[in-house]
């Protein structure tokens, strides 16, 4: 209970602190994002992991009755169809794919997997908070194209920009929520296994 309390504290003055330099960290966000285009650092990125998530976030699309295009190796990520049969491009580079919750996440699994939990119950957790932050961010993804579709580019980037963090933040409440009751395992200590059970002997008439 201890452990869990202290993962919330963090979670909850994280929350604050971004919510108060959020236009800071939006462009640093984007000084690192021009630092590693410079040094090329995104390319592999970029080249496997874009186009693979473009196809997701087309096929969500396609439920919504959006129809669109895949279009890897081109300057756009997927091309959409719009209602009169115009061609919207979209233009999905590798910081939109939400390097900065997985950041988070993995400094909040620094504090919440201390202690004596069992190994398959940890691997178990961070398993389900990595596939969690990925489908989070492919549904971020596929929000703020369908609000590029539906609206115009300027309230899609205000979701891109300002809403990703947080959408991140939730995540990892529930996360750790689910985690602390439903996941993680406290080990038995060796002393409980092995301490021989007491016998008792019915007393003779």
């Amino acid at each position: 209970m201890r452990k869990q309390k202290e993962v919330f504290k963090k979670l909850l003055a994280a929350t604050a602190l971004i919510l108060l330099i959020l236009p800071v960290l939006v462009i640093f966000s984007q000084g690192l994002t021009d630092l590693f285009d410079r040094f090329a650092l995104y390319t592999w990125l970029q080249r496997v992991v874009v186009p693979f998530e473009a196809k997701l976030v087309v096929s969500l699309l396609s439920r919504l009755g959006i129809e669109g295009l895949v279009t890897p190796g081109s300057e756009f990520a997927m091309l959409l169809k719009l209602p009169g049969g115009a061609i919207l491009p979209v233009k999905l580079e590798w910081n939109c794919l939400g390097w900065q919750s997985f950041l988070l996440f993995g400094l909040t699994i620094l504090t919440g997997l201390r202690g004596g939990y069992t190994i398959f119950s940890k691997f178990l957790c961070v398993v389900f908070g990595v596939l969690g932050i990925f489908w989070t961010n492919i549904l971020r993804i596929t929000g703020f194209t369908a609000l590029m579709y539906y609206r115009n580019d300027i309230a899609a980037m205000i979701l891109h920009d300002y809403v990703a963090v947080l959408v991140a933040l939730l995540w990892l409440f529930f996360f750790w929520y689910f985690s602390y009751s439903f996941v993680l395992e406290e080990r038995r200590l060796k002393s409980d296994v092995d301490s021989p059970k007491r016998s008792y002997s019915q007393p003779s008439g």
